[in-house]
């Protein structure tokens, strides 16, 4: 073990926490929504058409441009138009270009037949010492060209991953990236002895650790043998499933511990990578936001962990798969999120685009200059597509869409638990019926097969369609003391399969606490893998009695339970992941979240709106007063191919609601500029295309200057 080595990776990283610490006020504020067009090659082909392309682009409602890698951002800054820098670091971390796999299907359709582990040696490995010196480079080359400009943001790269999207491969098996896993393992076991008992395995030596390839672990899983040997009995593997009561009998099965460590390094060596890049940015232009654009769902591969990456970027473009959303809004609250607009139709545009506003979102990105302009004609005139964004866009830079944009969001004391050891074990058991072909589980099958995904989404919209605006909490929140901090009295637990012990201590704690006990609903079995993805063999029941455990036919269930001495929990059979799906049937079937609203739930949310409406509710405070969002409750998802998945063809109908409030307020609808009186509920025909917006004041104002008053509250110009 080279120990100088650990100690030198150490003090950098501590060094750049300092950094980041220091840097992390001095960012330029954001105070516009924005509206970037991504610019094809069409106008560096034809540079004498400058000033008409910027000016269709004010035509259209673009405010901001973008400068490609080595690009000359001066024709922007000439005519004080906005810009930011986008695919920063071109090789290494989209293996999509500049690599030698530059077609995954058939790379993987051939190594499928082969299994050569050689083929898992990255192309570009993310802990090599000359590849990220490269980048480090590259970046404070890209930010001594651009500071002086003052750029909106610096994009480290986009679609970036350690496979491609978060396709399934075991990167990275490169000798460098081995070995600072074992440095890393240092950090995570107190000696070689307690790692092989966690394991399982017989290593002589730090240097000997190699972590189990995804094939050798569905060997564990087949054979039941610590350390098997040949190429698993697949048919075996595809009759193979979990339940607690075989599982105590042979645990070793279902021990994952030597392939889950190697996952999560993978994720934190990105995120190394990433946080050394923005790092590197900082010091020459410590004022430009550092992100990435193009992000994955939630993953046990690709470097998805999106705690981690929360942690080390300024501002993120995430591709809404798997509720990465709103994951990573609770992650980064205060930072820059911007979304890439695909859509040609003007109606669709505005319910995304606000309902991402409503979320935090600080502009958009429209996909792309060459399908809104018309490049055959010389006169570049608008194409149908910018066209019809062209009102959208109007609006989202308008005083009433800035008002909402530097207001802050109340979340009600509900959240969701966020664990990347879950993941990586749900994605294990949800695999076995793939047998040999579990490297075509690709990303774009998971975002819609994914079951943990489907119950993720399922119970957010449980709480969702009851008003609530949960949120989520990560492991290291939770190991952290986060549930006492923030005043949690709810705690969701979606097939948080792995916890670790101070998880588990901590939700203890809080359902014994004597003032609100914690309330805990969830499904399968929390915590029955510890945080490094092995069974727990003196696992005792914490939320079903042990003679409460459902039958293997019957899982997953769902509970609601307070301290586990108060009796047994309250319990439900069934898929509560089918929730998301039911709830959008011509008949819809709100079972569920009936079933929580009446057991157990300690709270009600200060906006009340019927369930059969399906009506999110979104509240903000901006001084003195309260703003207040109401829209259609529909599940959005984006495909990897920036397509809206459909399916929400029952809520595209207007609905006549009432939402009571907690308090009574004066109350203005703001997109009539109305007064609607002092009220206790508010009556209003729902649009399912654009949100209902009220303003609700301590005292009243003449309705014709009710945004002038709201935007005297809102900081910085206007």
């Amino acid at each position: 073990m080279n120990v100088p080595r650990l100690a030198a990776l150490g003090l950098a990283a501590g060094l750049a926490s300092a950094a980041a610490a220091e840097t992390a006020g001095s960012l330029r504020p954001w105070t516009n929504y924005q509206v970037i067009m991504w610019v094809g090659d069409s106008i560096h082909q034809q540079k004498h058409q400058w000033s008409r392309f910027q000016q269709r682009l004010r035509e259209m409602g673009v405010t901001a441009g973008m400068v490609y890698d080595g690009g000359d951002p001066r024709p922007w800054v000439a005519s004080q138009f906005p810009y930011y820098v986008e695919n920063i670091i071109n090789r290494g971390l989209c293996l999509k270009f500049h690599s030698n796999v530059t077609d995954w299907d058939k790379f993987v359709t051939r190594w499928k037949d082969t299994r050569d582990e050689a083929s898992l040696v990255r192309d570009y490995c993310l802990d090599d010492p000359q590849w990220r010196a490269w980048g480090r480079a590259e970046m404070q080359k890209v930010a001594r060209g651009n500071r002086d400009y003052s750029p909106l943001l610096y994009d480290i790269r986009d679609e970036l991953s350690v496979t491609i999207s978060a396709n399934p491969f075991d990167y990275d098996f490169n000798p460098m990236a081995l070995t600072a896993f074992r440095e890393w393992l240092a950090t995570q076991y107190p000696s070689l002895a307690a790692l092989n008992a966690q394991w399982e395995t017989q290593f002589k030596a730090w240097d000997e650790i190699k972590p189990f390839t995804t094939d050798q672990i569905k060997n564990r899983m087949a054979s039941g043998e610590a350390l098997p040997r040949g190429r698993p009995d697949w048919q075996a593997l595809q009759r193979l499933r979990f339940h607690p009561r075989t599982a105590r009998e042979q645990p070793t099965r279902w021990n994952f511990s030597p392939w889950a460590n190697h996952r999560t390094y993978m994720d934190v060596s990105l995120a190394r990578a990433l946080e050394d890049f923005r790092q590197a940015a900082r010091v020459v232009d410590p004022h430009t936001p550092v992100g990435i654009e193009g992000t994955q769902m939630p993953h046990a591969f690709g470097g998805y962990d999106l705690w981690r990456l929360a942690g080390v970027l300024d501002w993120v473009e995430p591709y809404d798969i798997g509720n990465a959303r709103e994951i990573f809004g609770s992650f980064m609250p205060g930072k820059i999120f911007l979304t890439t607009v695909f859509e040609k139709e003007t109606r669709a545009a505005a319910r995304r685009l606000w309902h991402l506003l409503l979320q935090g979102d600080r502009g958009c990105i429209i996909w792309w200059s060459e399908d809104c302009l018309d490049w055959k004609n010389a006169e570049l005139p608008l194409t149908a597509k910018a066209r019809a964004l062209e009102p959208v866009l109007r609006e989202m830079t308008s005083p009433l869409a800035r008002v909402f944009m530097l207001a802050t969001k109340d979340y009600d004391p509900i959240a969701l638990h966020y664990s990347q050891p879950s993941i990586q074990v749900a994605w294990l058991l949800e695999s076995t019926v793939d047998g040999s072909t579990w490297l075509r589980r690709f990303s774009s099958y998971e975002a819609s097969h994914n079951h943990q995904a489907k119950v993720r989404n399922s119970w957010l919209k449980i709480f969702q369609d009851l008003g609530y605006t949960p949120r989520f909490i990560s492991q290291a929140q939770m190991e952290q003391g986060e549930l006492e901090k923030s005043g949690i009295r709810v705690l969701v637990l979606p097939s948080s399969w792995a916890m670790s012990d101070r998880e588990r201590d901590a939700i203890s704690a809080a359902q014994r606490r004597a003032q609100s006990p914690l309330v805990v609903y969830g499904n399968d079995l929390p915590g029955i893998f510890d945080a490094h993805a092995r069974l727990r063999t003196n696992w005792s029941a914490r939320f079903y009695q042990d003679n409460h455990l459902p039958p293997a036919v019957a899982l997953p269930a769902a509970f609601a339970q307070l301290d586990a001495t108060q009796g047994p929990p309250q319990s439900r059979s069934g898929d509560v992941g089918a929730y998301a799906r039911d709830r959008l049937k011509p008949v819809p079937d709100l079972s569920w979240a009936q079933w929580v609203a009446t057991h157990r739930l300690p709270l009600t949310p200060p906006v009340t709106v019927p369930l059969e409406a399906r009506v999110r509710v979104h509240r903000f405070r901006l001084g003195n007063a309260r703003l207040l969002a109401l829209e259609r409750g529909i599940d959005y998802h984006m495909s990897e191919d920036l397509k809206q998945a459909g399916g929400n063809e029952t809520l595209e109908q207007p609905v006549e609601i009432t939402a009571g409030l907690a308090e009574a307020a004066h109350v203005y609808d703001l997109r009539a500029a109305r007064y609607l009186g002092r009220l206790r509920e508010i009556k209003c025909r729902l649009d399912p295309w654009r949100p209902s917006l009220f303003a609700l004041l301590p005292e009243p104002v003449p309705e014709n200057q009710v945004l002038q008053s709201l935007l005297a509250q809102t900081p910085g110009p206007r």
